[in-house]
C-alpha cells in the first residue's frame, strides 16, 4: 500500500511539473497592436529582435 502511494505521488509530481512547463510557455507570448489605418502587408514589428535572435543565425 505504501509503495502504491509513492507511485501515485510521483505521477502527480511529474504531471504538475509538466503542467507548469507548458503553462509558462503559454504565458510567454508577444503581442503587437496594429492600427486600422495601416496598409495591408505593412511591417508591424521586429519579431527577430524581440525574440532575441541574431539576424545572421536566421535562415532565408
Amino acid at each position: 500500500m505504501e509503495q502504491r502511494r509513492r507511485s501515485e505521488a510521483r505521477w502527480w509530481l511529474a504531471f504538475m511539473l509538466l503542467w507548469d512547463i507548458l503553462w509558462s510557455g503559454a504565458l510567454a507570448q508577444i503581442r503587437y497592436s496594429i492600427s486600422e489605418e495601416m496598409r495591408e502587408g505593412a511591417s508591424v514589428g521586429n519579431v527577430a529582435k524581440d525574440l532575441g535572435l541574431d539576424k545572421s543565425s536566421l535562415m532565408d
